[in-house]
């Protein structure tokens, strides 16, 4: 089944709403968009109408994406028209601020565009060829008369090029191929109808840049003019929606955004045409395809006794309800199940058809009750190994959803929880049961999740193509000349789409419909890497950025093999170095620039050129379990680092503090060690796995140890900290499990308390996320994201991610107070959240969870995002 050629209709949509976005303005004429459009043939793709002012020459200011998809020679064209003709001084004034149509038409070889121009004031042939001796002197000028109309040449000797105009009823119709403009003053062509006209002006809005207009069936005609075999289910089912379609765009940089209306011939008998009383519904059935889809339709249903009592109707129009019935008096005799009260009630409100990048197809369905789906297959199908089943009756699918699941006869199919996926072959579902136990699924992609993104989360019909994909299956089903347009990188761009989309939703008898476009833009935040910096091994540590001298700055990575490499903000190496060991916590730059972290096993102190400062680096008497953490008690700065249950503790000159105490602490220590002063005493706190918190002096005298009730947990994440000016009022925080914290004060008793509802795998971090000037609590449990308010309990904000996330979030620093969160899942997607709980604009982006966001040189706003990938390389991102 050849499907996804649909793409390449969907994306010659694109053609038209990028060629004149900054060209439209919807407050032309009613008369005027009448006047010009009832000349155009009856077999016009598209049509769209535009202001001709000074709006227009921002289209030729690096809008790539049209250029992508157009091809150099035609955005050359329609430059040359721009700007020749339309601006040339002679005609400039005729033509200033008057609408435009542009529109595209079939011709022998492919398809033409045509601009129709309706005048200021009437002039005659001879008034226009005088306003023609205006035009640029490089253009050699011709002239032939056909069907009593004088029709102009415009040819600056570059091939394909030669502009040819007429004037017809004070209009000025121009375009790069004559046939066209003969078709428009011929008049025994047959023309628009006039409901069609009256449609488009009716659905042009005035609120938006650009209205477009096109037949429905003129979709299908333009996929038999490019494509070189027959359709596929895909495009039978647009084919048969006669009607008319109206969109409105709201324009991106990296998308294209349309919504409308589509409007139907009622008298018409086809399959779309049963969701037209539907009204639209959450789709979910594409979390459950596999990564390797190229195209699927999602199908979503409202009422679904009114849609089979529609299919109904439809298997009789078709005189198809016979031997549908047939097949149900088999069922009901052979397997004692009767269809309409056994079978159908079976099945749940959605289902869809995918086509895989091998061209094979699954067909998936929810299930309204698993239970009694396993109960009733018992007796209609068999089992064939593996947890996968085959129907033993003919055209089950069929008879219950209609036409996606015509070419499953007797599929086989295997159950994913309250979803049946059915294939024509059993290594298909095999490898799709792989797929989904290895969580390769689509939903967990960087294109499907911003795609998402801009597109509706309702509709009753999503049909969904990702370019890059199905670029075989594409490629194949392309007639030659639009192939090689295809695999042209140079001069189009077609393959940097990332993904496109059509929904269509039910509105009472007709359609609220929409088209999206993701594009793979230079100028989208995090569309194209700043650049990259290949390393031997993998990215290990977070990136850090520190100050290099007073006015620039430079980025510190570390790679597996422990090898250190300090980037310029271009990505130029500077200097590396090797260090003993994995860099733990974080690393801290001091007032003279030089910078303080410490390995497993030694504590280095250099300067931004990366010279070790003298007295460094030194070794650690025992290994450290976590990040250092520097004080200045009494204006003496000293570093303090937890070495499993000690505390290892050293002057700024890499000496060891002999009085420091050392005690031993119960168990390990948790993370970093937390430092404070209150009502004038000095505190090194730390939290233990064991569920101790130790309040020492900065000599190592312990002041306090406070042992917890925590039911035997070994606790895994991070203390925090609240300080005030007062003992009682200041506290640790420790999390533990079921939901729940324990405040412990500086002075008095625990205080417990129930935040939320995790469990007891989670990672608990304490941070200002909200920007409230008081740090939060960011919980992590069951790929949930929470984030609580300290004082009441509330939650901020939460998000559930499709992926496993097994790494702790970051927190970034960025313009404001508060910290953005950050969180890389398993399956490599980074996602960075507003303070408000939505995602970022630009992300999720794909990468490894070892990441930096945020500013890397001074003089410069902009935040960059810097990771890595499989492929050992750093990426790096401006947003």
């Amino acid at each position: 089944m050849r499907n996804t050629i649909i793409v390449t209709v969907l994306l010659f949509i694109a053609v038209v709403a990028a060629s004149i976005y900054y060209f439209s303005d919807s407050s032309s004429k009613q008369e005027t968009a009448t006047k010009t459009l009832q000349y155009l043939p009856a077999d016009t793709y598209f049509i769209a109408a535009f202001r001709n002012n000074e709006t227009t020459d921002t289209i030729f200011q690096n809008f790539e994406l049209f250029e992508a998809i157009q091809g150099k020679q035609d955005f050359d064209n329609l430059k040359t028209i721009k700007q020749d003709f339309l601006s040339a001084a002679s005609i400039k004034g005729k033509v200033q601020d008057v609408e435009v149509i542009l529109s595209y038409h079939p011709t022998k070889s492919g398809m033409a565009s045509l601009y129709t121009v309706g005048l200021n004031e009437k002039i005659n042939d001879k008034t226009l060829e005088a306003l023609f001796q205006g035009v640029d002197k490089k253009y050699k000028k011709n002239q032939t008369d056909t069907l009593g109309h004088r029709i102009y040449s415009f040819d600056k000797g570059i091939k394909d090029s030669v502009l040819f105009c007429t004037l017809h009823e004070n209009i000025l119709f121009a375009g790069y191929n004559p046939s066209i403009i003969h078709q428009v003053i011929d008049k025994s062509v047959k023309k628009l109808d006039h409901k069609q006209i009256e449609f488009f002006i009716s659905q042009n809005s005035k609120n938006t840049p650009l209205s477009l207009y096109f037949s429905n069936n003129q979709i299908a005609a333009l996929a038999k003019k490019i494509m070189r075999s027959k359709f596929g289910m895909y495009l039978n089912q647009i084919d048969s929606l006669q009607g008319s379609t109206a969109w409105n765009l709201n324009f991106k940089d990296d998308a294209l955004i349309f919504k409308g209306e589509t409007q139907l011939n009622l008298n018409q008998h086809n399959y779309l045409q049963l969701f037209a009383h539907q009204s639209p519904q959450v789709q979910t059935l594409a979390n459950f395809l596999p990564k390797n889809t190229s195209s699927y339709i999602n199908y979503s249903l409202s009422d679904i006794n009114s849609f089979h009592r529609s299919l109904s109707d439809l298997f009789t129009y078709r005189k198809e309800a016979d031997k549908i019935k047939s097949h149900q008096k088999l069922i009901e005799s052979e397997g004692k199940v009767i269809f309409q009260t056994d079978i159908l009630p079976l099945w749940n409100d959605e289902f869809a058809i995918a086509e895989l990048d091998n061209e094979n197809i699954l067909g998936l369905v929810s299930l309204a009750d698993s239970s009694k789906f396993i109960e009733t297959s018992k007796k209609i199908s068999s089992n064939q190994g593996d947890d996968i089943y085959q129907f033993d009756y003919s055209n089950i699918l069929y008879s219950s959803f209609g036409d996606p699941f015509k070419s499953f006869q007797r599929p086989y199919f295997t159950r994913i929880g309250k979803v049946l996926v059915v294939a024509n072959q059993t290594g298909v579902l095999r490898k799709y049961r792989q797929a989904y136990f290895d969580n390769q699924m689509m939903s967990g992609t960087a294109i499907f999740k911003n795609h998402s993104a801009i597109q509706s989360n309702r509709a009753n019909v999503t049909f969904y193509i990702e370019p890059e994909t199905a670029k075989n299956t594409i490629i194949n089903n392309l007639k030659s000349e639009y192939a090689k347009n295809f695999r042209d990188k140079e001069l189009f761009g077609y393959q940097n789409f990332y993904s496109t989309s059509l929904q269509v939703s039910g509105n009472a008898g007709g359609f609220i419909s929409g088209f999206y476009a993701l594009y793979k833009s230079k100028n989208r935040f995090g569309g194209t890497a700043a650049w990259t910096f290949q390393m031997n091994s993998k990215l290990i540590n977070n990136p850090w950025v520190f100050n290099q001298t007073e006015n620039s700055k430079f980025i510190l990575v570390q790679e597996q093999d422990h090898t250190v490499y300090a980037l310029s903000p271009s990505g130029k190496e500077l200097w590396k170095t090797l260090f003993q060991g994995e860099i733990l916590g974080q690393p801290i730059q001091l007032q003279d620039r030089s910078i303080l972290l410490n390995t497993r096993s030694r504590l280095y102190r250099f300067s931004p050129d990366g010279k070790l400062i003298p007295g460094f680096s030194v070794g650690l008497p025992s290994n450290a379990s976590a990040g250092l953490t520097l004080t200045n008690f009494n204006n003496e700065k000293r570093i303090y680092i937890p070495c499993s249950n000690q505390i290892a503790v050293y002057d700024l000159t890499g000496k060891k503090i002999e009085d420091w105490k050392n005690p031993s602490l119960d168990s390990k220590i948790l993370f970093d060690l937390k430092a404070a002063t209150i009502a004038n005493q000095n505190f090194i706190i730390a939290g233990t796995s064991q569920g101790s918190v130790y309040f020492f002096n900065e000599a190592g005298t312990l002041i306090r140890k406070e042992e917890l009730n925590v039911n035997g947990q070994t606790l895994k994440n991070p203390i925090g900290l609240i300080t005030t000016s007062d003992m009682k009022n200041s506290f640790v925080i420790v999390p533990k499990d079921k939901g729940e914290v324990i405040k412990v004060p500086f002075e008095g008793d625990p205080i417990k308390l129930k935040i939320g509802d995790w469990g007891t795998n989670f990672t608990f971090n304490f941070e200002d996320v909200s920007g409230s000037a008081d740090k939060d609590y960011v919980v992590l449990s069951d790929n949930n994201l929470s984030v609580y308010n300290q004082k009441d309990s509330t939650k901020y904000f939460a998000y559930k991610f499709v992926d496993d996330v097994s790494n702790r979030p970051l927190f970034f620093k960025v313009t404001n107070n508060n910290d953005l969160v950050a969180v890389g899942t398993d399956n490599r997607m980074i996602y960075i959240f507003n303070e408000d709980g939505l995602v970022r604009n630009g992300f999720p982006v794909e990468g490894m969870s070892k990441f930096y966001f945020g500013p890397i040189d001074f003089g410069n706003n902009s935040s960059y995002l810097i990771s890595s990938k499989r492929d050992h390389k750093i990426y790096v991102y401006k947003f």
